[in-house]
């Protein structure tokens, strides 16, 4: 059966940063946006999360993702940064970095959307060595405590100086702190009923979560039995609507290596924008839907 859909008038560009393989939501934020008709996916960089071969791992995951998807060889998949940036390390590319900063000077009067799901460690390595003025680009950026105070935060915590390099330059940035993704809820049930049944991407996307719990849930005190949250896919649901309304503009912040912030030490007094809630109805069952049709699609129903 042939399917009615809007056909948008110009894509967004959009390149994908992740630490695909640490807690079992990346996958789910990477698939919507690889099901969107709206993005062209121009490529995904696999990050570092805190244990050795961790790059590795986010690059085996964004693999498999796209074959389980269909979209395998349709965009590049890079592997990023091994671990933090180091200050006296800052003029030297990895292939991730190389490739976003590729990006950066790319002729494309398309908007391009940067959706940092993990540290920004390659975007702050690109954004040092780029030499021209920023248009026509936007990073969102999933990570950061609750305004005005701030807090630890692990997407943060795991390369403070590249936040703060990234918060002091002048691309524009959509930050979506903890206190906001943490709304994301979803119960496992739910996953259990919409999504696992349908085909090998939904098994895949259920059964992996349900691994890394079964296998975490003795060391990491914040594992729910019951129910998951899909942090991540904020960042796709507030590119697929910007939810006007739901976010004010604020000085940009400085991080001190507790997460708290700092809105003094900013001179230029830049704005950025903040996410204050998200319409998780809206992301949730777009995600949703978009699994279910593919497996109706590849099921030639």
């Amino acid at each position: 059966m042939n399917r009615s859909t809007i056909v948008p008038m110009t894509q967004n560009r959009v390149l994908i940063c992740s630490d695909a393989k640490n807690e079992a939501d990346d996958q789910y934020a990477i698939v919507q946006a690889l099901l969107t008709t709206k993005f062209d996916i121009v490529g995904m960089v696999a990050q570092f999360y805190g244990e050795n071969g961790s790059t590795e791992k986010s690059y085996q995951e964004m693999v498999h993702l796209a074959e389980l998807v269909g979209c395998d060889g349709s965009f590049p998949i890079i592997r990023g940064a091994l671990g933090p940036l180091e200050q006296s390390e800052l003029q030297q590319l990895n292939s991730g970095s190389e490739f976003i900063l590729e990006e950066l000077c790319r002729q494309d009067k398309r908007p391009l959307y940067i959706l940092c799901l993990g540290p920004l460690t390659d975007l702050a390595a690109a954004l040092y060595n780029f030499n021209h003025q920023i248009t026509n680009v936007t990073v969102i950026w999933v990570g950061g405590g609750r305004y005005p105070k701030g807090s630890p935060e692990a997407n943060l915590q795991r390369d403070l100086l590249a936040a703060n390099l990234i918060m002091a330059s002048d691309i524009p940035i959509w930050q979506i702190p903890s206190n906001v993704y943490k709304t994301m809820l979803v119960s496992v049930a739910e996953l259990e009923i919409k999504v696992a049944p349908y085909g090998d991407l939904g098994r895949y996307l259920y059964q992996q979560l349900i691994d890394f719990a079964n296998d975490n849930i003795k060391s990491k005190y914040w594992i729910n039995s019951e129910a998951w949250v899909l942090g991540d896919s904020t960042a796709v649901g507030v590119l697929l609507a910007e939810q006007k309304g739901n976010y004010h503009e604020q000085i940009a912040p400085y991080f001190h290596s507790d997460g708290e912030y700092d809105l003094t030490q900013n001179s230029s007094k830049r704005l950025i924008r903040v996410y204050d809630q998200i319409d998780t109805r809206f992301i949730l069952e777009d995600l949703f839907a978009k699994i279910q049709l593919l497996s109706t699609k590849i099921s030639g129903f």
